[in-house]
């Protein structure tokens, strides 16, 4: 597995300016990150670095593992936000800010810490915005805090009493204004104020009802997002085209970019900057002086845009990897840029940044790395459809050019399928080793992710969660019928939601399966929905339903609901060979729903503790839960930067890939 993490060579730094200095991160000869400036417009002989932070000393020598870590717009702070290392790091949602003054001569010097942070945004004149958690896990609190003055004194922003709702605080890119997001899972509403406005020289109980304006009210199925360009708010929205604010919609609409004046931001005034069509699905928005990068969902496939104000020219930048990739907008700072700049992976590629010139749409520069011990040329990335009832289901299929499908190679099927979220074709380091054996990775984008748009999404939660597990079940059996997989060697793998989705496909049809993975599973949905004293119960009520107040999400959780469905098994019907995972920190989906889930199975019969030697075919119940783990340590693409150990990471990956390879390699029962 360790070999996986090889690559030929190393990128040169990817430099930011910020002002008059250029930042950059590096490796050190152990493998940590570094992150370094310089000053900007010197000659090259002058270019000293300044070592602002070294992650492995910041854990080594004081216990913290980085999470984020920004810099103030006068470059004269640094924000690291960290957790401890250990039994309370590891699945602790909030974690410790460290404020660091900079100057040009000596090492970063740490001047204050602020404890119970979850997110945080630098100000002006010294000040930075951060929110916190509540019991239940929500961002519910924006606090103001003047560097300096201790925690002691700083005031609450914004205070948000609905328990379904989480907040959060971004800046626009030409920093004039701070945005205070209230989010549901399928609608929001922001408020905004001046960047420079000072909330210590009134402190009494109603300053932000006079200082934050609210864009637009809540309504159901909508949700927009803010950022200011030239004079103008630019507003990335799927409400109604009216905008009226009482109108009532059932479905989500398409996102579409407005834009409204800075003296009347409401939606009253909102103007249509910029619509898509039907099989277009904007997922993330860039905004320049000059331009606007418009990133987004084509028929489910990555594409990007760049639109010149002036002109209002539409073009599209070339990808990499003819398409099949995931695109993520990289850090932008400069509101000025004449150029931008994507990272790029695919199953088969490690992330690449690649910066474009917006205005020839001819790439500039590129950094990327290439993996010592796999060839990309030599792999297969494909989309297929797989037809399911009055749709089509996208699946993804990654295999080495010499594996014959009609052999039915071993097969490894993965599902997300929640939140809207997609099951994107990335890089993972994990698939690594099953790929250079000939494996073939199947990715099935199920309703209830985001691949195909909102109405995607909303067809596979709440009520429509069953289409989910539908969806998969059915990728699965288009393997087996098409002779590409043998169910004697075929694995299914899901992750939190998506555990839940293989659980309940387990339950119904276990005889497509010869083992399984679930990492972290969310096995017990309806004993966490009925109990909203649980972290985030409250906030998760749009994607699974309430079924303390409805019969019809009551039924249909209870339905599906992997827990609630494991049957008794006999010997003409057996069960794969299951690994569980848990982590024994995890606030998310707590240790003790994947343990009943295991301990319901082995009461089922058909699994045993003990397996005896000369029945290595037996079904094996596995159960590996992690006490000093937390929510993300056990998937790649949902790891936080720098969270929980990469050791223990690479353990836990290479205990599953063993688990697969030596599960598939027997003969089934």
């Amino acid at each position: 597995m360790s070999r996986a993490t090889e690559v030929d060579q190393l990128p040169p730094p990817i430099e930011t300016r910020c002002g008059d200095y250029v930042y950059f991160t590096k490796r050190s000869n152990d493998g940590a990150v570094v992150y370094c400036r310089r000053l900007a417009d010197r000659t090259v002989e002058s270019r000293t670095e300044q070592v602002l932070l070294d992650s492995e000393m910041l854990t080594r020598d004081q216990g913290y593992v980085l999470r984020n870590l920004l810099i103030s717009d006068d470059n004269q702070y640094m924000g690291c936000l960290a957790a401890k290392y250990g039994s309370a790091g590891g699945g602790s949602e909030s974690g410790s800010l460290l404020l660091y003054t900079l100057s040009d001569a000596g090492t970063p010097k740490l001047v204050e810490i602020l404890e119970g942070v979850f997110n945080f945004v630098f100000g002006t004149n010294s000040t930075l915005f951060y929110t916190v958690l509540d019991a239940k896990l929500r961002a519910n609190k924006v606090v103001a805090h003047r560097i300096g003055r201790g925690q002691s004194e700083d005031i609450v922003v914004f205070d948000e009493p609905c328990h379904e709702c989480f907040v959060d605080i971004t800046r626009t890119k030409d920093k004039r204004f701070h945005i205070v997001n209230s989010s549901k899972l399928d609608s929001s509403k922001a408020y905004l104020f001046s960047s420079t406005h000072d909330f210590w020289q009134n402190s009494s109980k109603d300053t932000s009802a006079q200082v934050l304006r609210l864009v637009r009210p809540r309504q159901d199925s909508v949700e927009y997002f803010i950022d200011h360009h030239d004079g103008e708010f630019i507003i990335l929205t799927n409400s109604p085209k009216d905008n009226g604010p009482g109108l009532p919609t059932s479905e989500p609409l398409p996102f579409r970019l407005v834009r409204a004046p800075t003296a009347s931001p409401t939606s009253e005034h909102w103007i249509e900057l910029l619509s898509v069509g039907d099989d277009e699905l904007i997922e993330d928005v860039e905004i320049f002086k000059s331009h606007i990068m418009v990133s987004m969902k084509r028929r489910g496939q990555p594409a990007v845009y760049i639109y010149d104000r002036a002109s209002g020219r539409r073009s599209e930048l070339p990808l990499p990897y003819n398409g099949n990739c995931t695109v993520r907008p990289e850090p932008n700072p400069q509101f000025e840029a004449t150029t931008v700049r994507l990272g790029f992976s695919s199953p088969v590629h490690l992330e690449s940044v690649v910066e474009y010139d917006m205005t020839s749409m001819k790439q500039c520069k590129s950094w990327a790395s290439t993996p010592l011990h796999i060839n990309s040329s030599e792999y297969i990335c494909q989309r297929l459809n797989v037809p399911c009832e009055n749709v089509d289901i996208p699946m993804t299929l990654i295999h080495h050019k010499s594996t014959e499908l009609s052999k039915a190679p071993p097969t490894l099927v993965r599902v997300y399928g929640s939140y809207g979220v997609s099951l994107e074709p990335e890089f993972r380091l994990e698939d690594v080793p099953l790929l250079l054996r000939g494996w073939v990775i199947a990715l099935a984008h199920v309703r209830g992710g985001g691949e195909l748009g909102r109405e995607w999404y909303s067809t596979g939660k709440g009520t429509n969660k069953t289409n989910s597990i539908i969806d998969y079940l059915s990728c699965t059996r288009f393997l087996l019928d098409k002779g590409w997989a043998s169910s004697s060697r075929l694995a299914a793998t899901g992750v939190s939601a998506g555990g839940l989705v293989v659980g309940a496909a387990l339950n119904i049809s276990p005889e497509y399966f010869r083992a399984a993975v679930l990492h972290v599973p969310f096995v017990d949905p309806l004993s966490a929905m009925l109990s909203p004293d649980l972290p985030l119960t409250g906030v998760e009520i749009s994607e699974w339903g309430n079924p303390l107040s409805s019969t019809a999400s009551y039924t249909t959780i209870r339905e599906y609901a992997p827990y609630d469905n494991v049957h008794d098994m006999s010997s003409d019907r057996p069960g794969p060979s299951i690994l569980v995972t848990a982590g024994g920190q995890d606030q998310r989906v707590s240790i003790w729903q994947p343990a009943k889930w295991v301990a319901r199975l082995r009461s089922a019969g058909g699994y045993n503790v003990r397996v005896p030697s000369d029945t290595g075919c037996a079904p094996k119940l596995l159960f590996y839960p992690q006490m000093n783990a937390g929510h993300f340590h056990a998937d790649s693409s949902e790891s936080e930067a720098g969270s929980d150990n990469g050791g223990d990471f690479i353990s836990a990956q290479a205990l599953r890939n063993a688990f697969l390879i030596s599960e598939t390699s027997t003969s089934p029962c």
